[in-house]
């Protein structure tokens, strides 16, 4: 179950304003002198919102069908408990010494908000106006609380005032995020012109490196959300271009969370390729083996550890393999840890997620004769230490009595003394006695 408060839709361009024209400001105007010759600390008003604008008319509302959900409300897979009806936009709007501190959006079946005053129900033109207006010249939150109602309002278009938005480095960088979040959304329409808009400010900002990183990091992601998958092929030739760089260890993560099948097929030749980084090698290997990951994706994983030269890269293999969980997965694991070519971190390593599964832990106890690393010996017997299983303590137990390896001993008596078998208190007495 989720609790979604301000919530990124994926795709292609929001619907938008244009602030030109004398009548929209006109309008604008009337609807900000209302509001600010109220004396109340909070109005009030109403609109028209697009088609697929939903709500309970109090706590929050959707678009896109459900794609996308505002506000407080409980979700589990995909689906709200609460009724999403139809109905108008309210904007409730917060002020303290006439400045607007707080915006509020809701849909539906209205309620009147408490203390609030009723501007009563203005166009949507007039309100986009108003709001963006807001957006564009306001501090703080309510710059970026301004946007939603303004991008769901029927009938507008504020492409051009989000653009703008969102090149202006003067602007709070979580109200920028929002525009650009917006500009990224699928709104079902199928503008070539709006998504190859939306692709050149998204590739131009990740790629400006006097953005920070935390901005150029979104407009990646969104990029892998804009519409009819057009920003794909730029995060492709960004990641190709700059492998040995941040922006194309990025540009990776942003592939490998677009579910794009042509990011899915870059991902399995960038890890088998040489001569890029390893942290964008580790991304491109925790990415394909994500949840969209295939029984081939995994074997190419599988099949390419062995030849990684990357230790970053090997330990991303590990946590994929070891967080599947099948039998497959732990006896590949154990394979690792058995294999005295690899780093005594990987076979480590390998021990610690094959010993996740019962099986994966009885079998690590046939594995201590047979190593020869202290520290491989050291890393089993704490697995053993983690279990209270009779065979754990059965080999613990041997270790505390037997190992030629003083310090191993002593690692096991260690153990021992923390296990509630009462079998490991009687040996730890028999051992003091001796």
């Amino acid at each position: 179950m989720k609790t979604h408060g301000f919530l990124i839709g994926a795709g292609a361009l929001a619907l938008a304003v244009s602030f030109s024209g004398a009548p929209g400001t006109l309008s604008a105007q009337s609807l900000t002198s209302r509001s600010n010759s109220s004396s109340a600390t909070r109005v009030q008003f109403e609109f028209a919102g697009r088609p697929d604008v939903c709500g309970d008319g109090q706590a929050f509302l959707s678009t896109g069908g459900g794609s996308s959900y505002y506000g407080q409300v409980n979700v589990i897979n995909g689906v709200t408990s609460q009724p999403c009806a139809a109905g108008p936009v309210r904007v409730v709007i917060d002020r303290a010494d006439g400045v607007v501190t707080n915006i509020q959006t809701v849909a539906g079946p209205l309620h009147t908000a408490e203390g609030a005053t009723d501007l009563g129900t203005v166009s949507g033109r007039e309100a986009s106006d108003y709001l963006m207006s807001l957006a564009t010249n306001t501090d703080g939150r309510a710059s970026r609380q301004a946007i939603l109602p303004a991008a769901i309002a029927d009938g507008v278009d504020i492409t051009p005032a989000l653009v703008g938005i969102a090149r202006d480095q003067n602007r709070p960088s979580d109200t920028r995020r929002a525009a650009l979040s917006w500009l990224a959304r699928d709104d079902g329409s199928d503008s070539r012109a709006q998504t190859a808009q939306a692709t050149d400010l998204l590739l131009r900002i990740s790629r400006d490196e006097n953005e920070t990183q935390s901005l150029r990091r979104s407009a990646l992601n969104m990029l892998g959300r804009v519409g009819h998958g057009a920003g794909i092929p730029s995060l492709i030739q960004l990641a190709t271009d700059n492998s040995a760089s941040w922006i194309g260890e990025e540009s990776v993560r942003a592939l490998s969370q677009s579910g794009d099948p042509r990011a899915r097929n870059f991902l399995r030749r960038e890890v088998t390729r040489t001569g890029i980084s390893d942290a964008t090698l580790a991304a491109a290997v925790r990415g394909l083996g994500g949840n969209e990951a295939t029984g081939k994706d995994i074997d190419l994983l599988r099949s390419s550890f062995g030849t990684m030269t990357s230790d970053r890269a090997r330990a991303a293999v590990l946590e994929v393999i070891g967080q599947r969980g099948t039998t497959t997965d732990t006896q590949w694991l154990l394979g690792v840890a058995r294999n005295s070519q690899m780093s005594a971190e990987a076979r480590r390593r390998a021990l610690d997620l094959a010993a996740r599964s019962a099986s994966g832990r009885t079998q690590t106890i046939a594995l201590y004769d047979s190593m020869e690393d202290p520290s491989l010996k050291e890393a089993l017997i704490r697995i053993y230490g983690q279990s209270d299983d009779r065979a754990s303590v059965d080999k613990l137990i041997s270790i505390a009595k037997s190992d030629s390896n003083y310090m191993l001993r002593r690692r096991a008596i260690a153990s021992l003394s923390r296990t509630q078998d009462p079998r490991g208190r009687e040996a730890l007495q028999e051992i003091t006695v001796r």
